[in-house]
């Protein structure tokens, strides 16, 4: 199973919840109502004085506009495929635009529509007395050896896109190759069934596997049979 259909999965458990007069449409109030208790609304244009309060405005209406891009046809909610395309804009290829314009307001501080090797570090700012840590040097050559494709020292907005959707089939791969690693006794590079349950712990973690969340998410396991 990939990580994408839990994902779906996820979210159309997510859809019954929000759907609070069961019409098969979640209305923005639902999504406020069960994320908050109450409906919430913001006025676009006013910032806050409280620094809390105004990265919870902003945040809300980040949603929003989540919420209006993936209403593909305008209708009063959204209905479950809209619902999935909102809560995993990732997963979804109509809201790739989004997912990159959204990238791009968060790390595209100088507004030229590129990411440079600067802003995907972040706030990180080097000590010429150090040498730079471990994780900086990891983060330098993602962004060089695997998201700058053309190698202008910049992110696209294409290359921003594998930045911010990872290759989960990649994901998989390395974690089925670290579980190799550790669980391989006998160095044949397979597992037997001894060896998975001589570190079944490991195993029903994994994020390879996710047979721990299988076996415990019970609305999967109905939905499945």
């Amino acid at each position: 199973m990939s990580f994408k259909h839990y994902a779906m999965q996820e979210a159309k458990q997510q859809f019954i919840e929000y759907d609070k007069n069961s019409d098969a449409s979640v209305s923005w109030d639902e999504y406020n109502i069960q994320m908050y208790d109450r409906v919430i609304d913001f006025d676009e244009n006013t910032a806050l004085d409280d620094a809390e309060e105004e990265s919870f405005r902003l945040l809300h209406l980040k949603d929003k506009k989540r919420f209006e891009k993936a209403n593909q046809d305008s209708g009063p909610g959204l209905n479950l495929e809209e619902f999935i395309a909102f809560e995993h804009p990732e997963e979804v290829d109509y809201m790739a635009e989004f997912v990159i314009q959204e990238a791009l307001e968060e790390h595209d501080k100088n507004g030229d529509g590129f990411v440079s090797l600067e802003e995907f570090l972040g706030d990180y700012r080097r000590d010429p007395t150090n040498e730079d840590p471990e994780w900086i040097l990891v983060e330098k050559d993602r962004f060089l050896n695997d998201y700058d494709k053309d190698a202008d020292g910049r992110l696209d907005p294409q290359e921003l896109l594998s930045w911010v959707v990872p290759n989960n089939q990649g994901i998989a791969q390395e974690e089925a190759l670290h579980l190799i690693d550790e669980m391989d006794l006998n160095s044949d590079r397979k597992l037997s069934e001894a060896e998975i349950l001589e570190n079944q712990d490991l195993f029903l973690t994994s994020e390879a596997t996710d047979y721990g969340r299988q076996l415990h998410d019970e609305y999967f396991y109905h939905d499945e049979l």
